[in-house]
């Protein structure tokens, strides 16, 4: 009777703890999977069949619109999504030139394209008060992909489509719109295979970030967006602000109660001081030097400023512009892992 009980126990210790641990598997293969589908939920609208994609732009329409695949004479109005329609394997015949793209292109594509032979150049900025619209028109091209910033599809799309060209809207802001656009665009580019290799790679790698920040209360954290006349504060609905939230930080901003779908607020110093931030970021629009300065003239002589914590520890940090300014796209893992280093230093 003690032997048969004895091996009962046995069995008990032994089990529970397999129990356990298969679990704890189980626990995590879920949370993987539910943060995929989150960042894939914008991809798997888009339909690719043998000879055409099928996707909702950002023009404004419901209605889901549907190219047909390599189209030979691309004009990109936008230098940003120039650098995402490379990497998706493409070309394209005409884009933005200027000093601001052609840094892009340096940083995301490998070299200046603006130098490839018989490239066209539309325009030396992205505003679309300074496009030639006949000249791009003349290129006659079969596709033109523009943003919805800066009147860049509000004034080509009329006078392209009464010219038969298709033109794409894209609003390109986070991970997910990233997965979604790189999917269009290789399907489009007829390198499909980059969806796997490239894109379903970065999520891996962005996912992998995420399940390895801690669990629980995490870093209140103080944001600021830095041009060259000043700073504001960002809020969680911006990029930046989002990935914040995903790693389980605080954005003290979302503590004041009045950011209502505002992506950025101006800054009350002595409500800083109220939360006491453990960290202090600064997303730099034009360069890591020029938000230095702007923060000196802002604040470096305030008291209040230089009492709070995130100061006096030297947890000020100055966000690269290529990876949290511009769009990183294959880079995103890149940007959440150094976020991730900040928030959650190792000792």
């Amino acid at each position: 009777m003690r032997k048969t009980l004895l091996l009962a126990l046995l069995c008990v210790v032994v089990v529970i703890p397999v129990f356990s641990q298969a679990t704890k598997e189980v626990k995590i293969s879920s949370n993987k999977n539910n943060l995929r589908e989150a960042f894939l939920a914008k991809a798997n609208d888009v339909v690719i069949t043998s000879d055409s994609v099928t996707f909702t732009d950002a023009s404004g329409s419901d209605t889901p619109i549907t190219l047909a695949k390599n189209p030979r004479n691309v004009s990109i109005l936008y230098a940003s999504f120039a650098t995402l329609w490379y990497e998706a394997g493409g070309s394209a015949s005409t884009i933005i030139g200027g000093d601001s793209a052609i840094e892009q292109y340096e940083t995301y594509i490998g070299r200046d394209i603006t130098q490839d032979t018989d490239m066209h150049i539309a325009a030396t900025a992205s505003n679309a008060k300074k496009w030639d619209i006949e000249r791009i028109l003349a290129d006659r091209p079969d596709l033109i992909i523009c943003s919805t910033a800066m009147n860049g599809y509000a004034t080509i799309s009329s006078p392209a489509k009464a010219a038969g060209i298709d033109v794409i809207a894209v609003d390109y802001a986070d991970f997910s719109d990233y997965l979604k656009w790189f999917k269009v665009f290789s399907a489009l580019t007829g390198h499909e295979e980059l969806w796997e290799s490239v894109a379903l790679t970065a999520l891996d790698d962005v996912v992998k970030v995420l399940e390895s920040c801690p669990k629980g209360e995490g870093p209140k954290v103080f944001c600021m967006f830095s041009t060259s006349t000043g700073l504001d504060a960002n809020t969680s609905n911006t990029v930046i602000g989002e990935m914040l939230s995903q790693m389980g930080a605080t954005n003290i901003t979302d503590l004041w109660g009045a950011t209502n779908s505002a992506d950025r607020i101006e800054i009350n110093l002595e409500t800083v001081f109220a939360a006491d931030p453990d960290v202090i970021l600064i997303q730099c629009h034009a360069g890591t030097d020029i938000a230095k300065t702007a923060l000196d003239n802002q604040f470096g002589q305030s008291p209040v400023w230089n009492a709070l914590r995130a100061v006096k520890n030297n947890h000020v940090v100055f966000l690269p512009r290529d990876l949290f300014h511009n769009k990183p796209n294959r880079r995103f893992a890149e940007a959440y892992q150094m976020l991730a280093e900040i928030l959650y230093p190792r000792n």
